[in-house]
């Protein structure tokens, strides 16, 4: 008989704040840090005009082209990169990193480059600076040259699309 009429249990709720919560307001209040740091570079750097992407990273042109190809996926591009930290310390030199070969959207790069590399044009040279989240997140890079949430300048030339 005590089976017939089964009553709903209701879930043992912990109030308070999870983990994820505690991660998310982290999180946020680093990209806010990241930020300021940022919005201090562009402020301080009067060659360029800085454009807001709307992939979370700001951009300048150093030489731009208007009559180009921007590349789509699966286009196989070629460029150089140099990575600097926000004290315009070179982490990587073009020299060091040589030309990079990359399928777009096919293969793996840090997020920033991936959206980056699809708004140049064949020949173009930009200026990106990236916040942790576009970048090397909270590993920072395998030879220890860019830390753990750093945001980096990577100055990209576009060589070829192919």
């Amino acid at each position: 008989m005590a089976c017939s009429n089964p009553q709903a249990r209701k879930p043992i709720g912990k109030k308070g704040t999870s983990a994820l919560q505690k991660t998310v307001k982290l999180n946020k209040s680093l990209l806010e840090l990241e930020n300021k740091d940022i919005y201090k570079y562009i402020a301080l750097d009067t060659l360029h005009e800085y454009f807001n992407s709307n992939k979370g990273f700001w951009y300048a042109y150093v030489s731009k082209k208007e009559n180009s190809k921007k590349p789509v996926k699966g286009d196989i591009v070629e460029f150089e990169q140099e990575i600097k930290n926000l004290n315009n310390e070179v982490l990587y030199s073009k020299e060091e990193l040589g030309i990079q070969t990359y399928v777009v959207d096919k293969e793996h790069l840090i997020k920033g480059v991936q959206e980056g590399i699809k708004i140049m044009r064949k020949g173009e040279e930009v200026l990106f600076l990236f916040s942790s989240f576009v970048a090397y997140r909270t590993t920072g890079d395998a030879n220890k040259k860019i830390g753990i949430n750093e945001p980096i300048i990577t100055q990209i030339k576009l060589t070829s699309i192919k």
